[in-house]
């Protein structure tokens, strides 16, 4: 989770387990560096960008491990080659594609005979023609390329990435057992969860054929789901081997897509240019009829291409859908992880409130606050039993809620909820495991603001039951905290009576409360939408 301003102790989960991941990605990109600038053979080119990408994706989810300067340099740095490498490995895909198509044209025998026939037009001046075009912009490219690289070599990036990596390795290693990783198990859950609901959130635009922004930007969100599954694979049993492979594919058939729509809308622009452009005896460059024809041909070509590719995806989208494979992926988050990422089965309630203490003693200036809406928050579950029907456990859940729902507060007010829930769910001595740490996660997120409820990340990968407690919990959290909105315990009973529909919330207390009157009553918002009672504040 990002924190800012976050220091988190080398010897923490999330950073032992970056040094398990980080070493080896950084690895894969240093070793490119010179067959790329050799520039002999375009498969270096092709691997330090993935290994770029690969990097770039993962540093961020490491971010609270090193200096934020230091971290800010590394993904400039990163940024800036890959996007080099990215215009050159285009051009050379598309390289590679003509001079395949002209090879295999030649070795095709019914083309030949319908060519000869006139009844097809050839598709080889069309190809020698992109072909000389795009070798020359490659050549250029080729200086951008060795640009950025000489330019990340003088940044001394990849030299200071080593040495840090290194160092926080033999400082991990100097600790004798390896860390608490429970809270590792929660962010990867998060985070591939997140990039599975980005991959899902395109499937209505799936079986529309020309939606091809969406289709290229679920490409993307395929491709970002697969390497955030790829660094966090080694948590799971099979290192989630089969759900890759799969998404894998998909990123690969989509990309076959999105290749085809380039050259459509590359062929497609050139063709409306050269419309309206007058001829003349100048400018070799320029297709002549015969060039032009082909074009069309060629366009043709890749407009068939892309249709079948197309239905290719349909097909196998649907094969996915039928196998249940995405429900299986979010299953696996929970039930597929290894032996040690997991905390233990059961724990003692009072053994897990001493951790609770501790998370929140780490910000002393919420303490006295943060007791009083555990009380109040305590007291209206009472009171609201016959409305919830919750069990003792669900109050226990609720008390550590309260108690951590201001821990966000540390780095400040705005968004200290936010934060704090962040903060709540990845704690690695935190000994709820995941289905508790969302539903606590949610509850400290909706205690002020509006709530959202659909999409929720905290949400989405836990039971329906699960969610139903959250959301009546954090309803009477945010009324206890209403009631305590200027932190100075003036409110100190609650008692509520449901009567034809409607809950009345009686308070007393010492001094003038009607501001923590109104601030509840404005907060009951989720209270309607979870109960479908009114909640009345008096």
């Amino acid at each position: 989770m990002t924190i800012p301003g976050k220091k988190s102790p080398c010897h923490s989960g999330e950073c032992w387990y970056s040094v398990q991941k980080l070493p080896g990605l950084l690895d894969a990109f240093v070793r490119e560096i010179d067959g790329v600038k050799e520039a002999q053979d375009s498969e270096y080119i092709h691997r330090m960008r993935v290994a770029s990408r690969r990097l770039r994706a993962a540093l961020p989810l490491f971010k609270t491990c090193f200096p934020e300067k230091q971290y800010m340099k590394w993904m400039r740095e990163i940024t800036k080659i890959t996007r080099a490498l990215g215009d050159a490995r285009d051009a050379d895909v598309q390289i590679t594609f003509l001079q395949k198509s002209l090879k295999k044209l030649q070795k095709d025998t019914v083309s030949q005979e319908k060519i000869l026939s006139g009844t097809q037009p050839s598709l080889e001046p069309a190809l020698r023609f992109l072909l000389s075009a795009l070798q020359k912009k490659r050549e250029l490219l080729q200086k951008r390329v060795l640009s950025a690289v000489s330019g990340l070599e003088k940044s001394h990036v990849p030299d200071e990435m080593q040495q840090v990596f290194a160092s926080l390795g033999e400082e991990l290693g100097s600790i004798r057992k390896k860390p608490n990783g429970y809270g590792i198990p929660a962010v990867a859950a998060l985070r591939i969860g997140k990039r599975l609901s980005a991959v899902l959130s395109y499937e209505s635009w799936i079986l529309q054929p020309e939606a091809v922004a969406e289709h290229h930007a679920c490409r993307i969100a395929a491709k970002k789901l697969r390497y955030t599954m790829e660094i966090y694979g080694s948590i799971y049993r099979n290192n989630l081997e089969k759900p890759l492979s799969r998404v894998k594919k998909i990123q690969e058939i989509l990309g076959d897509i999105h290749d085809c729509d380039v050259w459509i809308d590359q062929i497609t622009t050139l063709l409306l240019r050269e419309r309206t452009l007058l001829r003349s005896g100048k400018g070799a460059r320029r297709p002549d009829t015969k060039i032009l024809a082909s074009l069309k041909a060629l366009l043709r070509d890749r407009e068939e291409e892309r249709k079948r590719r197309y239905r290719q995806f349909v097909r196998y989208w649907q094969a996915l859908q039928r196998i249940h494979l995405w429900d299986e992926l979010r299953a696996s988050l929970f039930t597929g992880r290894k032996i040690s990422y997991c905390p233990p089965k059961s724990y003692r309630n009072d053994e897990a409130a001493e951790k609770v203490k501790e998370v929140s003693g780490r910000c002393p200036g919420i303490q006295a606050h943060s007791r009083h809406v555990t009380d109040l928050a305590l007291m209206l579950f009472d009171s609201l039993e016959p409305l919830h029907n919750l069990a003792e456990h669900d109050r226990f859940l609720l008390g550590c809620a309260s108690q951590l729902h201001d821990i966000g507060w540390t780095y400040g007010q705005q968004g200290h909820n936010r934060r704090g829930a962040e903060m709540v769910f990845s704690d690695e001595t935190l000994l709820f495991d995941l289905e508790e740490r969302g539903i606590l996660a949610f509850v400290v997120l909706s205690h002020r603001g509006k709530v959202r409820i659909s999409d929720n990340p905290y949400l989405e990968n836990i039971s329906p039951e699960a969610r139903r407690k959250a959301r009546m919990l954090a309803a009477i959290l945010r009324i206890a905290d209403g009631l305590d909105y200027l932190h100075n315990g003036s409110v100190h009973e609650t008692h509520c009576v449901l009567t034809n529909g409607v809950v009345t919330c009686t308070v007393s207390g010492t001094g003038d409360m009607t501001i923590e009157k109104e601030r509840a009553q404005g907060k009951a918002d989720l209270f309607f939408s979870v109960f479908e009672k009114v909640l009345v504040v008096r």
